[in-house]
């Protein structure tokens, strides 16, 4: 039997081939780049000061939850104000767009089935699309951040119309200088390079707070009530990326194997095909997705009842109303649970529908001269791929939902048992997205790049490397 490598092993034989060593290397050095680009601050603003007071007086606000919301899914750096502040999510904003326009639109359907030629004139359209969104973002977002009049002061252009104009475009130029790191990395490097920025992002807002989680139990100053909050909140978080990590390799990994028979064909006294094959249907179809869609959806009435609660801010009918309203869609309270939880379910089922159609998959079965045994051909076996497509999609919604939701609801269970804990209330947004969002990503990501590392290892027929880590068991 051939002896399987770990990731280890598998990694250490990666950088023994020359080849494949330098792309390696030229992906860290893209990633470094753009850690680097982070840190660079938008011209015209006193990014210390901004940053500084931005924390002190919005954390815990709406306005915290959705730009942590907003970093968490695009890789960008918002509470820092700088020049990758939009992240990349206006560009993938725009290919999800696509990718549901050649679903509905005969012209880009037609266009999409011309193959590379296709492909790239469709990636050509959504970068063309990712201009608006980008201007639209930023100006959303300069007034967002800029909106109180201590954070206002810390523009040091005069006027501030210039400053926005100035800001805009270098939001914009980051988010396409983004996309260009990205490409490098799909072209000359290894994995998805839009998938690697955005783990990358997810990755290094870790250790801040972890250090932040840990702090009371490093000062001798600290209540010894607080230390032990924070020694309890670490412990839930590492229990917790265990078991989620854990959960979610299971789940990714998970196929269902659909048996199918190849018609035997008589050539004269030879007697070819009747093979038995299997085609594997993956439980997790719409992979984080979903989630994605879900996040973006619910942050909109959080949006925007603040947004009107500060117009009403004097009181009155609608101001309490706007009031209670953003109270009801709080990020841990029942409404907006509910709500994500309908619509991941909701978007599970609408995503998996436009990726995977049991119609054109029965048809293609019958142009290989392939059936399912005990399946008639044609509207029976659109009818039982039908219903296991139902039934799987069922168990991958069921599981984005504990994702998302048990996260958010760890924090409130912890404080039900154990009261007050402010080490847990500072960092319920970090719980949140690193507990569930985040290390969905980071570990979709991961496995994606484990299997390329696997395929260009087996392509250049590497001796030492004799196995596929994460290999299935039959």
């Amino acid at each position: 039997m051939d002896k399987v490598h770990g990731p280890s092993e598998m990694f250490a034989n990666l950088f023994k081939i020359p080849e494949l060593r330098k792309k390696a290397l030229f992906t860290l050095l893209i990633l470094a780049v753009y850690r680097f680009g982070s840190n660079i601050p938008v011209p015209g603003i006193d990014t210390v000061a901004f940053t500084q007071i931005f924390r002190e007086q919005q954390q815990g606000s709406w306005v915290y939850g959705f730009l942590g919301v907003y970093n968490a899914l695009s890789a960008g750096n918002l509470f820092d104000f700088t020049i990758f502040s939009l992240g990349i999510m206006p560009y993938i904003s725009a290919e999800i767009i696509f990718q549901l326009l050649t679903k509905v639109v005969p012209q880009l359907e037609e266009i999409q089935k011309e193959g590379q030629s296709g492909q790239r004139r469709i990636r050509m359209y959504s970068r063309i699309a990712t201009i608006p969104i980008c201007i639209l973002q930023a100006i959303f977002t300069i007034n967002l951040l800029t909106s109180k009049p201590e954070l206002a002061a810390t523009i040091i252009i005069e006027p501030e119309w210039l400053f926005q104009v100035i800001a805009v475009i270098t939001m914009t130029a980051g988010c396409y200088f983004l996309i260009w790191l990205g490409d490098q990395i799909t072209e000359k490097g290894i994995g998805n390079g839009v998938s690697l920025l955005i783990q990358a992002g997810i990755i290094a807002s870790i250790p801040q707070a972890v250090i932040s989680l840990m702090q009371p139990m490093l000062d001798s100053k600290v209540d010894p009530k607080a230390s032990l909050d924070a020694f309890l909140s670490l412990v839930t978080l590492v229990v917790m990326f265990t078991a989620i990590t854990a959960g979610v390799v299971i789940i990714t990994l998970a196929r269902r194997e659909i048996v199918i028979q190849h018609a035997k064909h008589v050539r004269g006294s030879k007697v070819a095909g009747g093979q038995r094959q299997t085609f594997p249907l993956r439980i997790d179809q719409a992979g984080v997705i979903p989630i994605i869609f879900a996040s973006a959806l619910m942050t909109l009435p959080l949006v925007l009842f603040g947004l009107l609660e500060q117009v009403g801010a004097g009181g009155g009918f609608w101001g309490n109303l706007m009031t209670d309203a953003k109270d009801a869609m709080n990020q841990s309270g029942f409404t907006y649970t509910l709500g994500y939880i309908v619509l991941i379910f909701f978007f599970t089922y609408f995503w998996t529908q436009l990726q995977f159609n049991p119609i054109e998959l029965a048809k293609n079965f019958k142009e290989w001269g392939a059936f399912i045994p005990g399946v008639r051909p044609g509207k029976d076996t659109v009818t039982y791929l039908s219903q296991i497509l139902r039934r799987m999609t069922l168990a991958g919604a069921t599981f984005l939902c504990l994702v998302a939701v048990v996260p958010v609801m760890i924090p409130e269970a912890m404080h039900f048992v154990f009261g007050d804990s402010e080490s847990l209330s500072q960092n319920r947004m970090f719980f949140r997205f690193m507990g569930g969002t985040g290390i969905l990503i980071v570990v979709h990501v991961a496995l994606d790049l484990i299997q390329k590392i696997e395929v260009q290892l087996i392509q250049r027929n590497y001796d030492a490397y004799t196995g596929m880590v994460g290999q299935r068991r039959r």
